[in-house]
């Protein structure tokens, strides 16, 4: 069925590049962005579109804006929680299980935001993040980083600066595991096909069924990392199915349920405007400059 072209603002695909030069270490927390000017030449866009972008970094916390000094990029302060949760992983298998699930009860929560929010600029970001990662498949090569690109892509989907933080610091606890799960035979091919049906929930938009393939996608990859040992812990429900628990004399029993918030007033919509830009090579261009004024 033939679909609408949906455009993509200006100021969108100059996030969108930043946002890879962070991703990449291009640009590190501390480094100072080019002046106005600069960056509005670089970019060969209107200053105004400039000021758009950098605002929309500021919101996410990515960058802060020092009057008389400059715009640079922020920490992402994901040290705090990455020690004490990657020391799960010495642990045992019972602490793995607990992992996956924080895992099934945030992830999939973002998945459904990200289907609210995506803008078409994010939504080409996961198309590229799954043809890097079939490409990589079809090479024989690691496919860990496309992997993890699509999770962090999804963060970024939200517009939420801690939801970004989150998946950030998620996707730094577990690179060993996806390491070892992507080595599984068959489980590459079945990693990708699972991003997918995910990237057509989030592009249709449909933020439950977003939910449900992401839930079902954490769980496959709970069950092939898990899978050699014999452990006995309830299996969850799916989601949207009530979970029942019962308590001792006097306690009270609860459904859990994930809050549905209403965000249809921060969804983000394509421009009537211009084409955006192609992409430049920016690597070449930037060169990032350090608060102290030397280079890194």
């Amino acid at each position: 069925m033939l679909k609408a072209i949906k455009k993509i603002r200006i100021y969108e695909e100059v996030v969108g590049q930043l946002h890879q030069l962070i991703d990449a270490g291009k640009l590190k927390a501390g480094d100072r962005l080019p002046s106005e000017r600069e960056l509005a030449e670089t970019f060969r866009v209107s200053r105004s579109s400039l000021r758009e972008a950098i605002k929309t970094l500021e919101n996410e916390g990515l960058v802060i804006t020092r009057p008389g000094s400059g715009t640079f990029i922020t920490a992402v302060n994901v040290e705090a929680i990455i020690p004490s949760l990657a020391s799960l992983l010495s642990r045992g298998k019972d602490a793995l299980l607990d992992l996956f699930d924080m895992r099934c009860l945030v992830e999939p929560g973002i998945a459904a935001l990200a289907a609210e929010r995506a803008t078409p600029a994010d939504i080409l970001r996961l198309k590229a993040s799954c043809t890097k990662q079939e490409q990589q498949i079809k090479r024989e090569t690691s496919a860990v980083d496309s992997d993890a690109a699509f999770h962090l892509t999804i963060g970024r989907a939200t517009h939420n600066a801690a939801l970004q933080r989150l998946v950030a610091s998620i996707v730094e606890i577990l690179k060993p595991i996806r390491e070892t799960s992507l080595q599984t035979p068959g489980r590459a091919h079945k990693s990708l096909a699972s991003h997918r049906e995910i990237l057509v929930a989030i592009e249709r938009p449909d933020p439950e069924l977003a939910r449900r393939a992401m839930q079902q996608h954490i769980q496959a990859v709970e069950q092939n990392v898990l899978a050699p040992t014999a452990h006995t812990r309830p299996r969850r429900p799916p989601v949207g199915e009530p979970r029942h628990t019962s308590r001792g004399p006097g306690a009270h029993s609860r459904q859990l349920s994930s809050p549905e918030v209403s965000h249809s007033s921060r969804r983000r919509s394509p421009s009537q405007g211009r084409q955006a830009p192609a992409s430049l090579m920016l690597e070449s261009v930037i060169v990032p400059q350090r608060e102290d004024g030397g280079q890194p």
